[in-house]
Order: structure tokens, then C-alpha cells, then sequence
């Protein structure tokens, strides 16, 4: 599955947590602060608390198959 940069609309290959491509995000928020959100949606989703409180509990499953 691939996301697209919310932004610019380019294609997100890298399975990343944050639907922002690099450029886009180091415009936005700079090069220090876009790599600390990079990497904490990163832990966030390798822990699986991105859904936390979701009551969706369907969209959880199907988001736990593509990972």
C-alpha cells in the first residue's frame, strides 16, 4: 500500500507512521523538529499506539495485516 504526501501528493513508499514526504516536512517544521515527529509516530506505530482509543477496532486489525 502506498501513501501519498499530504502536501505535494508524491508517493510514500517507506511505510512511514507520518503521511509527509521529507521535503515537505523539513518546509513545514524544519529539519529538527520533522525528524523527532518522524521518529516518535515511527515508536508510536512500531508499539501500536496509533490506533490508542480508536473504536474502530476494524480498522486496527486491517492496519496490523499490512504492517
Amino acid at each position: 500500500m502506498s501513501d501519498k504526501c499530504v502536501y505535494c501528493r508524491c508517493d510514500l513508499n517507506d511505510g512511514r507512521a507520518v503521511s509527509v514526504c521529507d521535503r515537505c516536512g523539513r518546509h513545514v517544521w524544519g529539519d529538527k523538529m520533522f525528524n523527532a515527529i518522524k521518529s516518535s509516530m515511527g515508536n508510536a506505530k512500531e508499539k501500536g499506539d496509533l490506533f490508542q482509543g480508536s473504536v474502530n477496532e476494524d480498522v486496527q486489525r486491517e492496519f496490523r495485516k499490512a504492517a
